[in-house]
């Protein structure tokens, strides 16, 4: 049976409102390892249980059982807990959605999102609800907390960076919302109509309850609040340390004084601590090269923002020799490439604009919001 010790996560309330679920007709769910109760059973066969008859499983990016590696997202075929049939909703064309959506009345969608404009679930649910309008299809949110908080950061998406990893200009880089708030502005842009089951204890993550990676490369919650930022490294020819022990903690790459970039990177006062470090990736940039660079330790009580961090390591790395990549940095930050400056200085002063635009877009969200916020977070 489910535990019922500490706030409730949307699935969990559908558990215990099972009639919720009454008229739901043909019903699927979007979900991934990461869809689990507090004692970890999978979403769906938490819903079985519960008598929510289930006909179809989805996953996103990375697949329903979340082996995929990034950019990919196999067909399982079939569930192993359940039985249920299982196919992928990611990177499709129109066609290809309402085709492998078409015969269902109901999807529910159990991810737990991490917070950022970047990550593809949005991306997901965003080509669902375009779906949505001419299958027809009810589209149920089962809410869950955002774990890195109510804090936003960085600027919205320019409307000439549209891509994949950024397919609404509505959301800041962190966005500050729930996965059910996120898709509440994706419905209202697209026409669409959507539902979310709302989760207790929204604004951060919950004591407790353990983190399932959401994608292989975010195995705990410190890579999870670096992210926002540390993700910016993907622009550059630096490794971000994908294919290693600690993708998003450690960046480098063959050429770089590990030494020096570790005490430029200190004397900034980031929230962290750098530490010289020497790796050698398995996959991505520089595999099987030795890299010289950088692991990042947070200082206790000290990382509130991520941006101004991955901005300053971003330029850090740049000024050591790495060099950029125009058109991914803009799709990630959201902003033209030429307006980036090279050096840690004077990116942390093009932040306070960037800040401020972010925090503008973030109110104008408010309409959308399905939990109060305090000031502070924006």
């Amino acid at each position: 049976m489910t535990q019922t010790v500490g706030p409730l996560i949307g699935l969990e309330h559908l558990i215990a409102a099972p009639q919720q679920a009454r008229h739901w007709g043909r019903t699927a769910l979007l979900t991934n390892p990461s869809g689990v109760t507090r004692d970890l059973t999978p979403a769906a066969v938490a819903l079985q249980r519960a008598g929510i008859p289930l006909v179809k499983l989805f996953g996103p990016e990375h697949g329903v059982d979340g082996s995929g590696a990034p950019g990919e997202a196999p067909e399982a075929g079939q569930d192993g807990a359940t039985g249920l049939p299982t196919s992928v909703l990611y990177h499709l064309t129109e066609e290809e959605y309402a085709q492998r959506l078409s015969g269902l009345d109901t999807l529910l969608i159990d991810l737990q999102d991490v917070g950022v404009r970047f990550y593809t679930y949005i991306s997901t649910i965003r080509d669902v609800l375009r779906a949505a309008r001419t299958l027809p299809l009810r589209v149920v949110v089962l809410d869950r907390p955002n774990p890195i908080g109510f804090t936003v950061e960085g600027p919205p998406l320019h409307p000439d960076f549209r891509s994949f990893v950024g397919v609404t200009t509505q959301l800041p880089l962190r966005h500050g919302l729930t996965l059910g708030e996120v898709a509440r502005v994706l419905a209202a842009e697209e026409g669409s109509t959507v539902e979310v089951i709302e989760t207790d204890a929204p604004d951060g993550w919950h004591d407790g309850r353990e983190w399932v990676p959401s994608s292989p490369n975010l195995p705990d919650l410190l890579h999870l609040r670096l992210y926002p930022g540390a993700c910016l490294v993907e622009a550059l020819d630096a490794s971000e340390g994908r294919g290693t022990t600690l993708p998003f903690r450690q960046f480098g790459a063959p050429t770089l004084n590990a030494h020096a970039l570790a005490e430029r990177l200190n004397a900034l006062n980031l929230g962290v601590t750098a530490r010289p470090a020497f790796f050698n990736p398995t996959t991505s940039k520089h595999r099987g090269e030795r890299c010289a660079g950088v692991q990042l330790h947070e200082n206790r009580g000290e990382l509130r923002r991520a941006l101004p961090l991955g901005l300053a390591l971003f330029a850090a790395l740049e000024e050591a020799g790495a060099r950029r990549n125009p058109d991914w940095l803009q799709k990630l930050l959201g902003v033209t490439a030429g307006s980036v400056p090279h050096t840690p200085e004077e990116v942390l002063f093009s932040l306070r604009d960037w800040q401020a635009q972010g925090h503008q877009q973030a109110l104008a969200l408010r309409p959308h919001w399905l939990y109060p916020r305090q000031e502070t977070d924006l």
